[in-house]
């Protein structure tokens, strides 16, 4: 019997449609390093903290944490056997055209890029948000007394980010995987600094406090949907892991890798997260004190009081504000990749211009400036109201689980087909659910992305005010609307036809 060939990297890649332009810089461990950081779990917990305490308790917080952990295993085990599929940057529209019926493939693939370019803009956003506003946090804090922050100040901050991430991604490019794999240490020795200090020098709560004590001081009559809206907060810091399959044209054996990298880095920080929640709830101290903070960031306040030293709250707080800094870039990173291989496909405006790869730097020029310019153009919201750019941000939950759930819902219903592409030429990659499991865990995420796509609609607290009402819904329809005008009425549709997807013998 004949020994088949293995087919190149680049082979694969002209049988999903494409060439390769871009350089595979990115080694496993780089790109392990890159999703960690960016899905930055316990960073984003210490943020989320306060509001989560708000929605049930310390218990409301742990057990969510578990169930989406939970939860977010099974999605990113059902994108990664399509990621091994077709491993290519556009991701999940790429895998929709695969995997959808010829009368609606390019339809449904359109939407489901233009959703997940939106999720991932404001996913990014969110990050150098944060970012910017913990460094004038920081100033803050050393300087309660003198220093009075501004809204234009915080908007030159998270400015400040977005030029720095931009500017790493175009001229740093060589060097960002060395980048991704120092920014992946710092959040591993962050955490161990971080937890250590949490567990030697502040007071503790009860072990009833953080694991039996429900407490619903959201405004929610009903104790159910407080603890559901509660999901909120720990599905955020989950959101991110479908990074590396954007990257899959950047790294050696993407069909083996990208399902690694995915799996390996959720499962890396679910488990950190996990310890880290547990310190953080046992060392919370006094509700009240951390909410009053004048930082605006109840974990700098947390810091404070138990080191009692400015400097040395400063030193932790930076540990989370560096990799937030680098979760910013990673985005910036993922983001272009997707936008990039969109219009590659034709499915943006201008798209020939924005598909344009440089030919020294190896990058998406073009659509690296488009991603952190879009982002820069949201600070004058912020600048005009913290509520409207607050909207926007709480776009990035519902339109990234939206992006998740399409591949999923067609993997289920005809990738799984005898008659599908993947048993017609493509193979079934290197990670493989198999006919007896694929499907039960293909409906687990599915049903773990319904509930969290509803809730996440939820206001987080009651009587609702035009200042902390949940708009998600309504950035997200708007978002699609303006998406729908272009398809249908601009162009869009004629423009883009997916993928030409070559179901080569062998392959």
């Amino acid at each position: 019997m004949a020994t088949e060939k293995p087919i190149s990297d680049e082979d694969q890649l002209v049988a999903l449609g494409h060439v390769q332009e871009l350089r595979r810089d990115f080694s496993l461990w780089s790109i392990v390093c890159l999703q960690i950081s960016l899905m930055a779990t316990w960073e984003a917990l210490s943020s989320v903290v306060a509001t989560a305490l708000t929605n049930g308790g310390a218990p409301c917080l742990f057990y969510n944490y578990i169930i989406t952990f939970i939860g977010t295993m099974f999605v990113v085990l059902s994108l990664s056997e399509i990621a091994s599929i077709y491993p290519t940057a556009g991701g999940q529209y790429h895998w929709v055209h695969c995997l959808t019926p010829a009368s609606y493939q390019a339809t449904a693939s359109w939407f489901t890029g233009w959703i997940s370019i939106g999720g991932q803009l404001v996913f990014s956003a969110s990050a150098a948000f944060a970012a910017g506003l913990q460094l004038q946090a920081l100033i803050t804090l050393n300087n309660p007394n003198s220093y009075t922050p501004t809204r234009w100040q915080g908007m030159l901050f998270y400015w400040f980010i977005l030029a720095y991430s931009t500017a790493v991604n175009i001229w740093g490019s060589k060097v960002l995987p060395h980048n991704n794999t120092t920014a992946g240490v710092l959040h591993v020795v962050g955490f161990l600094v971080i937890v250590t200090v949490l567990g030697a020098m502040s007071e503790k709560h009860s072990a009833s406090y953080v694991f039996t004590e429900f407490s619903n001081t959201s405004g929610w009559d009903n104790d159910g949907v407080s603890w559901l809206v509660g999901l909120l907060t720990t599905i955020y810091p989950f959101l991110g892991y479908d990074a590396a399959c954007h990257l899959s044209e950047e790294m050696p054996k993407p069909s083996r890798n990208v399902p690694l990298a995915m799996i390996g880095s959720v499962m890396i920080n679910g488990v950190i997260g996990l310890v880290y929640a547990i310190v953080l709830l046992f060392s919370s101290g006094n509700l009240e004190s951390l909410l009053e903070s004048k930082t605006g960031f109840p974990f700098m306040q947390l810091f404070l009081n138990v080191t009692g030293s400015p400097a040395g709250a400063s030193v932790l707080a930076l540990c989370i504000t560096l990799v937030a800094m680098a979760a910013n870039a990673a985005c910036v990173t993922s983001t272009s990749r997707t936008s990039w291989a969109f219009a590659r496909d034709g499915g943006l405006p201008a798209s020939q211009f924005f598909a344009e790869v440089s030919p020294t730097l190896k990058v998406p020029v073009h659509m690296v400036l488009v991603v952190g310019l879009l982002q820069m153009l949201l600070g004058f919201i912020y600048l005009g109201s913290s509520t409207a750019f607050n909207a926007v941000l709480s776009m990035a939950i519902l339109g990234m689980y939206a992006s998740y759930i399409s591949p999923i819902v067609f993997m289920l219903v005809y990738g799984r087909r005898k008659s599908a592409p993947i048993f017609r030429g493509l193979g079934s990659g290197s990670f493989n659910l198999g006919p007896r499991w694929g499907p039960v865990v293909n409906i687990a995420a599915i049903v773990w992305l319904l509930i969290g796509m509803v809730f996440s609609t939820f206001p987080t607290v009651k009587p609702v005010t035009p200042e902390n009402m949940n708009y998600c819904i309504v950035v997200t329809m708007g978002w699609m609307l303006i998406g729908g005008v272009y398809y249908y009425f601009l162009g869009g549709k004629k423009q883009f036809t997916g993928p030409v997807v070559e179901l080569a013998e062998g392959l």
